[in-house]
């Protein structure tokens, strides 16, 4: 996935850009959202990139991102927002997390290779809290990232009976769309 020259400041693929901007600062990040559902088997269209960071990570970064031609578009305390300015780039979101988090989605997830870098993936376990843990704050979410988790067991060959699945659903308290994930896998089917 090659991208063309970005300015002066990038050259080549904004993921080597990113990966460069990574080892320079010693920063340990998780390739999160669209980009690690299709490195977990689930198609989709995706325009931004989604890493997870520590928040004294992305507080070193930053210069570096508004000096390539990012803007701070919002920052919260569990996430940090950066706008494309430039056309060739596209925007940067960073997921807020504590290091021992990270340190578990590195050791239990994968490595994949994007234009020749090396990142980190979560497995589609940990993929599948973090949907569920968006929708049980904000039950909006449900139409974006429901389908997500159904497709995240089935391309994964994942039982939803397994009592880690269900677990999950226990642990954010929402146990409705577990009885509809059953019920869509054809999971009650298979005791």
């Amino acid at each position: 996935m090659e991208e063309p020259n970005l300015s002066h400041e990038i050259s080549g693929s904004l993921f080597t850009f990113i990966s460069s901007v990574f080892k320079k600062h010693g920063v340990k990040a998780v390739l999160v959202g669209g980009y690690a559902l299709i490195a977990n088997k689930v198609q989709r269209m995706t325009f931004d990139i989604d890493f997870m960071i520590t928040a004294d990570d992305c507080a070193a970064i930053e210069p570096e991102l508004l000096q390539a031609g990012y803007s701070l578009f919002n920052r919260q305390d569990a996430f940090v927002q950066f706008k494309a300015e430039k056309q060739a780039l596209r925007d940067l979101d960073f997921l807020i997390g504590d290091r021992h988090t990270l340190d578990i989605l590195i050791a239990e997830g994968k490595k994949v290779s994007i234009a020749g870098e090396s990142f980190s993936v979560p497995s589609p376990l940990h993929l599948i809290a973090m949907k569920l843990h968006s929708m049980s704050g904000n039950r909006k979410r449900e139409l974006k990232d429901f389908p997500d988790v159904v497709q995240l067991l089935t391309a994964n060959a994942i039982n939803p009976l397994d009592e880690r699945v269900k677990k999950l659903f226990e642990t954010y308290k929402v146990g409705d769309l577990y009885n509809r994930v059953i019920t869509l896998t054809g999971a009650h089917n298979g005791r």
